[in-house]
């Protein structure tokens, strides 16, 4: 018996040859379990329509994580994905993870209300699938899948670059042989290398100033200083400060909820998850008067006086709130933050995508001006991925020739470093249990956790980094 909780978003190309038997290939944001089940939620828009149709879920038999450097032509064959579209993926990310798909049919459809961000949607109740309906019978399935295998799906370092014999196409295959000395001097070897890793640097900046991009416009599109050589009218520079909020908001992980936006003059922004909160936007040098007051009839009106009053309350503003807008906002339990704040926890969660925990940061909207508390929260957050990342450090180096680490050896070079070096906070044995178990769970993916006998050991070993 296999049960689904929720599905993962592709493309509705991809589905479609999916569906079809003629690929078993897909892309995911994150990393994913093998022998993970799923339902296939097609990532297309319906006007007119609220929910989104879902006929076919898939188990995940092999889940690799690549970058640009290889060859798209190849992954177009992998995926049915177009070169434009790959190449608008890896402008946006710099490395993703490419699955193989056992797909099986749904009993019966299902109706799925559309979501326009995340990885994963929630489906509306729990499937269960007593009996499965496979697109591919197992003969069919191995011979499709032997036919991606002959490209190697590993991210392959720099270091391991200048071992390895990389071709003038800059192509990273898993059939690349080392250089043939009587062929090739070393020195020709080292400028090969140098050169092509140099123009790899290069390509993986370009993409990350792709990726961040509107990001820089947040509080520029908040203060209005965004503007140049000509003026926009106080009503477009709101719609584009509204806009980009929307955006940001999203993309932290609210979910902002369109039925309750009332156009020029009404609501702005209205979340509806992971809870409730009413947003009012401010572009401009300052908050003017009265903003709380129209944050709060125009939410009570929108909402209703109860489910108002208990959702959290935001005004967003490029400039400093006037007196009166503090004053009613610390009577009225509303935050005020400045765009350059809300454009840090975007910054915050492009760098480590789903370091912000909603649940967490609602604390810290506390009344009045807020800036200074979410600052500490994005302090707390970074210093938390920092430990991590001293953690899987550690892992990594007493690993070694070693296949993998016991957690008393962790535990022991942990100690030892945090004893002589003040960048290492000392934490208890829980706390580092408790981090090695939270980075060797699938969806983390940064270690691995021995099993044996059906038990899990408290043994780790090194799968990849996690930079700061």
């Amino acid at each position: 018996m296999t049960s689904l909780a929720n599905g993962l978003r592709i493309s509705a190309i991809n589905l479609d040859a999916l569906k079809s038997g003629k690929i078993v290939g897909a892309f995911s944001k994150t990393f994913l379990a093998i022998d993970k089940s799923f339902a296939l939620y097609p990532n297309v828009q319906i006007e007119g329509s609220d929910t989104i149709t879902v006929e076919f879920w898939a188990e995940c038999k092999n889940c690799e994580s690549i970058d640009n450097t290889f060859p798209l032509t190849r992954l177009a064959d992998i995926t049915a994905l177009p070169i434009e579209e790959l190449e608008n993926i890896f402008q946006q990310r710099a490395s993703i993870f490419l699955l193989s798909l056992r797909v099986y049919e749904l009993p019966s459809s299902i109706q799925v209300q559309q979501q326009a961000t995340g990885n994963f949607v929630s489906l509306s109740e729990t499937i269960i699938i007593n009996e499965k309906s496979p697109v591919l019978n197992d003969e069919q399935f191995q011979t499709v899948q032997e036919q991606s295998k002959d490209l190697d799906l590993s991210i392959i370092s720099n270091e391991t670059l200048t071992n390895n014999l990389i071709d003038n196409e800059f192509d990273i295959q898993i059939s690349s042989k080392f250089l043939e000395s009587d062929k090739v001097s070393e020195n020709a070897q080292n400028s090969i290398v140098e050169e092509n890793v140099e123009e790899n640097v290069e390509e993986n900046q370009q993409l990350e100033d792709n990726e961040i991009n509107w990001i820089k416009t947040i509080s520029t599109l908040g203060d209005r200083s965004i503007e140049t050589g000509w003026k926009k009218s106080n009503v477009q520079a709101g719609t584009d400060f509204e806009n980009i909020v929307k955006r940001s908001l999203e993309f932290i992980g609210f979910v902002v909820d369109d039925q309750h936006k009332g156009g020029a003059g009404g609501l702005d922004l209205f979340c509806s998850k992971p809870y409730p909160l009413t947003v009012e936007c401010k572009s401009g040098k300052i908050i003017p008067s009265g903003t709380t007051e129209e944050l709060i009839k125009l939410g009570g009106m929108r909402l209703g006086k109860d489910k108002f009053m208990e959702s959290s309350k935001l005004i967003i503003g490029g400039g400093n709130p006037t007196p009166d807008v503090v004053r009613a906002a610390y009577e009225w339990k509303v935050s005020i933050l400045k765009a350059l704040t809300i454009q840090k926890l975007v910054e915050l969660n492009n760098r480590y995508l789903g370091s912000i925990n909603l649940i967490e940061l609602r604390p810290y909207l506390i009344a009045g001006q807020a800036d200074h508390k979410i600052d500490k929260y994005i302090q707390k957050v970074e210093s938390e991925i920092k430990l991590r990342s001293q953690v899987l450090q550690i892992v990594k180096e007493e690993q070694s020739d070693k296949q993998s680490v016991s957690i008393g050896d962790i535990r022991s070079a942990y100690k030892y470093k945090a004893r002589y070096t003040k960048a290492i906070e000392d934490i208890d044995d829980k706390a580092l249990k408790d981090i090695l178990i939270e980075l060797s769970s699938p969806l983390a993916g940064y270690l691995g956790r021995v099993e044996e006998g059906g038990k899990k050991r408290d043994r780790f070993y090194y799968l990849r980094d996690l930079p700061i």
